[in-house]
């Protein structure tokens, strides 16, 4: 698939908190970047957020907008790496909760990848929704009434969730932000 400029003018948030898998971030924003988005590094960590990187931490990387000030509407869409560390943290944020509802409730294009599915493993926002899960949060997205599918990636509406190969996810990513029509989601 080309992403050379096939999302030009949308804007997208890459979700990180202290402790996220640096390899997948920097793919991720290089890849998107690439496509054309405007993307921004959110962060509830002010100022400068820092990976984690083989087996202890990374780079620090500055963060462009603070969780608590985003909202939802702010961005055409949203994508979560892994990394287990940042997960938690994000998890167990209230704001991330508010944050994810509105992507999850406008049914805006959401990827989330290995771990970053827990993120979202909070009220309903997974119920009756596929999505795979990794070893260590199986057990967490089953008891939000998910049905967890085998393999390294899934699609569900706009919820692409994806394990292993960034670069899939990604495109799946490209594809439901292209293909996100909010007036006909807005009328319905």
């Amino acid at each position: 698939m080309q992403l050379e400029n096939t999302l030009n003018g949308k804007k997208i948030a890459i979700l990180v908190a202290n402790g996220f898998e640096e390899s997948h971030m920097t793919d991720l924003h290089k890849t998107l970047v690439e496509t054309g988005a405007e993307v921004k590094i959110v962060s509830p960590e002010k100022g400068v957020v820092n990976s984690w990187h083989n087996n202890g931490w990374g780079h620090f990387f500055p963060a462009n907008a603070h969780l608590p000030t985003s909202m939802s509407h702010h961005f055409d869409a949203v994508i979560i790496p892994g990394g287990s560390r940042h997960v938690q943290r994000l998890a167990s944020d209230p704001q991330t909760a508010r944050f994810m509802r509105g992507f999850m409730e406008d049914n805006k294009p959401v990827a989330l990848f290995e771990e970053a599915v827990k993120v979202i493993a909070v009220d309903d926002l997974l119920e009756h929704r596929s999505v795979v899960a990794v070893e260590g949060i199986a057990e967490d997205v089953k008891a939000k009434d998910a049905d967890i599918v085998e393999g390294e990636l899934n699609v569900d509406d706009m919820l692409v969730t994806g394990s292993n190969n960034i670069l899939a996810v990604v495109e799946k990513f490209v594809s439901c932000i292209q293909s996100y029509e909010p007036e006909a989601w807005e009328a319905a």
